[in-house]
């Protein structure tokens, strides 16, 4: 079974996100410095089951390489393939590669290697570095951010539940003097995969919020490589709160889809954990996007 690393293991290329890491790689792969990173075509498919990314690089490479775009694809996809088993940062396969007739490259993350993102945002707090440079706004209609204070009062309230039931422990901190900075001191790491080295998360919307969960953190990755005035633009602002609320309704979904208690604590404790983590993961990043991109109060309770 493999075993999941610890964040400091994995070193600060996660700052960079799922997409990100994926960039570096294919930026490897290509190794001519008149493709820069930011030139390359690297988007999440629309299946919200999967987490999946598809590029486009070959066919912008094919009448630079004076080569058929199937024959870039495959020599790219091999170099990656390689580095994934050899120089992997997650695991010792963190995604799969396939080349499409098109020429399109086909990424998927595996199971070992979403379960080591879910296990990097329940370990991190602080996912991003926060400077001189965060985002602050004071002028947000209320209704439009509510229901995320909501869904974070809610996650607050479920891991203190949880915590009291000794389904998890808690790592201790005065949350009456300051905002928590929750995380999980038992089970460490959460049992995302079974014995087969395969998710226990497969409702759909358990893979629909992991899924979610991993956008979220591309977009926040994205945008704090991005320069700062860049980052105080309405749209940038606005965006913030779509993110926001996008993932507050995946975590609505789950928490009214998938129980934690009842059966599935005393039939299947080990699901019943992997699910707080999720609301753990979830917290954290809409902790993040409340305080530290909106400058809004992300509530304990409401």
């Amino acid at each position: 079974m493999h075993e999941i690393p610890k964040m400091q293991e994995v070193g600060t290329i996660l700052v960079l996100g799922a997409k990100g890491m994926l960039l570096k790689r294919l930026e490897s792969a290509i190794a001519s410095p008149t493709i820069a990173r930011e030139e390359i075509p690297l988007q999440r498919t629309k299946d919200v089951m999967r987490v999946q990314y598809i590029s486009a690089i070959a066919l912008k490479l094919a009448h630079i390489w004076q080569q058929p775009a199937i024959e870039v694809a495959t020599q790219l996809a091999a170099k990656c393939q390689k580095h994934n088993k050899n120089r992997s940062f997650l695991s010792k396969e963190d995604f799969t590669v396939t080349v499409l007739p098109s020429g399109m490259i086909l990424f998927e993350l595996t199971d070992v290697s979403i379960a080591a993102w879910l296990q990097y945002l329940t370990d991190t707090p602080q996912m991003l570095e926060k400077g001189e440079s965060e985002i602050k706004s004071a002028f947000i209609e209320s209704d439009r951010i509510f229901p995320v204070q909501y869904s974070h009062a809610r996650c607050c309230s479920l891991l203190r539940l949880a915590d009291r039931d000794r389904i998890i422990d808690l790592v201790e901190c005065d949350r009456q003097t300051s905002v928590p900075y929750w995380q999980i001191l038992n089970p460490n790491p959460i049992p995302w995969l079974n014995s087969n080295n395969c998710l226990r998360l497969v409702h759909p919307a358990e893979l629909n919020l992991s899924s979610q969960l991993l956008i979220t953190l591309d977009t926040l990755a994205a945008l704090f490589n991005e320069n700062f005035e860049e980052r105080l633009s309405t749209d940038k602002l606005t965006n913030s709160i779509k993110l926001a609320n996008t993932l507050s309704d995946a975590f609505q979904t789950f928490y009214s889809q998938c129980r934690i208690w009842g059966e599935v604590k005393t039939e299947t404790p080990k699901l019943a954990q992997a699910r707080l983590g999720l609301i753990l993961a979830t917290q954290t990043l809409l902790q993040f996007i409340l305080e530290e991109l909106l400058g809004i109060i992300a509530p304990l309770e409401l």
